[in-house]
């Protein structure tokens, strides 16, 4: 019996080696590419310490624009996005948020945040802390892309390592499917190299491309969910807001997910979508992208803005 027990512990003593071993080597030599080159072994030392991002936390390490046109009398407009949404990497004076102030003489608050998705818009309604505002704004607008499909799942590219990415859990009740902030039990083990890569890999590789409509449905409906639990909250605050998402076809491996048909379901929900592949499709040309980047330039959100304002009059 000793020698069984001494046998046992012998053996998860080699397995938790093996496991820290394989946890390094990824860490040095695969996450990298995986990241798509945002993370440097060098810059960021190796290290198994794991801390849970809460709301508060996530606004200490997420950069967000400061507000436009709060000398406006109007009724604002609130932003929530990833670094589209934000301008990255251009001038306050160049992005969405601006371009919407000057031309609908409205306070712009943008809290979009470069690598953001939308549990961090539920994450900080949900937090209360910009009651006042969402109670006297007249409309939302939401920039998405197709990374978000993956990113409601495991963390965007160059994601502190030593954080677990918030994420929501679906919950059935008997008012249909709810989303549950994540709780992490174990974060040494789900904050892990190991742990993350596999997650990532799965979602946003595999998953992502794959041209199954029962896997394509899958990643929809917890993108959906996710954008109508915005609304949903937003409402319980401010019943009169409206809602208007702004959809990039941003990359050739989110293609599956931004052509989508079903897209045309928010509607029925009362939120206007706007696929910008049909209403600016020059959005590709290289006059329309930031050199060497990729993000839409300023003339990109020059055509947006307009298209909103002007042609459509979504916003007057």
């Amino acid at each position: 019996m000793r020698k069984k027990i001494i046998l046992i512990v012998i053996n998860l003593i080699f397995i938790v080696g093996l496991l820290f071993l394989l946890n390094w080597i990824i860490y040095k030599y695969f996450y990298n590419a995986l990241e798509n080159n945002q993370h440097s072994p060098n810059e960021n030392p190796y290290t198994i310490k794991r801390f849970v991002m809460d709301y508060n936390l996530s606004k200490k390490v997420f950069i967000r624009r400061d507000p436009v046109g709060e000398n406006y009398t109007k009724r604002p407009i609130l932003m929530f996005g990833c670094s589209y949404g934000y301008g990255w990497p251009l001038e306050p004076n160049q992005e969405l948020g601006y371009k919407l102030s000057q031309k609908t003489h409205r306070p712009v608050y943008n809290y979009s945040s470069p690598g953001g998705s939308p549990q961090f818009a539920i994450m900080q309604i949900r937090s209360h802390e910009i009651d006042d505002i969402i109670k006297r704004s007249e409309y939302v607008v939401y920039v998405l892309i197709g990374e978000h499909a993956w990113r409601v799942h495991t963390n965007s590219n160059g994601f502190n390592a030593e954080y677990i990415w918030p994420r929501y859990d679906i919950k059935n009740t008997k008012n249909g499917k709810e989303l549950v902030l994540h709780k992490s039990y174990i974060p040494v083990i789900e904050g892990s190299y190991i742990y993350k890569y596999i997650q990532k890999i799965w979602f946003a590789k595999i998953l992502l491309n794959t041209n199954f409509n029962f896997v394509q449905n899958y990643l929809f409906d917890g993108l959906k969910l996710h954008l109508l639990t915005i609304q949903k909250e937003l409402k319980k605050i401010n019943p009169d807001i409206k809602m208007i998402i702004i959809s990039f076809h941003d990359r050739e491996d989110t293609e599956l997910v931004t052509s989508n048909k079903r897209f045309q379901e928010l509607s029925n929900n009362d939120i206007i979508f706007l696929d910008m592949d049909k209403y600016v499709p020059k959005l590709h040309e290289a006059e329309y992208l930031v050199p060497n980047d990729g993000h839409p330039s300023e003339m990109a959100w020059d055509d947006i803005s307009n298209l909103i304002v002007n042609e459509l009059k979504l916003i007057n």
